[in-house]
């Protein structure tokens, strides 16, 4: 099981540790502890830590939490550990929580065009894959592009809808 539990002070220290880390760096932005504290006190933001067994496996931001289009950014979601479902389980958690309590209309992301593992994600849990931002992230001093996703309200549950269907089977 995993659950969300907001991000605190104490926390950011493994946090930016993890996004500064190798195997994350190239994927994630990279964000100092002060853009954390002051995202932790803004209101259009929302920071989680990705909790399962009591521990740590990654975080998530979500953004333009009081958007006038009810559509809201997942700035960033980072799992520690690959290959575990977490990240599955995360954003499963993350658009529950986008769709039920803040009630969104809309999840969009943007991720980087070489994460390939991200987009496949992203895709099979019903996001659509909807332009990209040519040469808009600087990583290692090159330009690369942003590939936007986003899954509505409606496609969310529908897919949840869907899923109980075939365990009910």
């Amino acid at each position: 099981m995993l659950t969300l539990q907001p991000l605190t002070p104490a926390d950011l220290g493994f946090v930016t540790q993890a996004e500064q880390h190798s195997e994350n760096r190239r994927f994630v932005g990279q964000w100092t502890t002060d853009q954390y504290l002051n995202a932790l006190e803004d209101p259009n933001y929302q920071c989680f830590l990705l909790v399962a067994d009591g521990q740590p496996v990654g975080h998530c931001i979500l953004a333009d939490l009081q958007s006038p289009d009810d559509s809201v950014l997942l700035k960033r979601i980072l799992v520690y550990d690959k290959g575990l479902g977490y990240g599955r389980l995360a954003l499963d958690n993350i658009l529950v929580y986008a769709f039920g309590v803040i009630k969104a209309n809309r999840v969009w992301l943007d991720v980087r065009s070489f994460n390939d593992r991200a987009e496949k994600l992203y895709q099979s849990i019903g996001f659509r894959y909807e332009g990209t931002l040519k040469k808009a992230s600087k990583v290692d001093d090159a330009y690369v592009d942003l590939n936007l996703y986003a899954i509505l309200r409606e496609e969310f549950h529908k897919k949840l809808n869907e899923m109980e269907t075939h365990e009910r089977i």
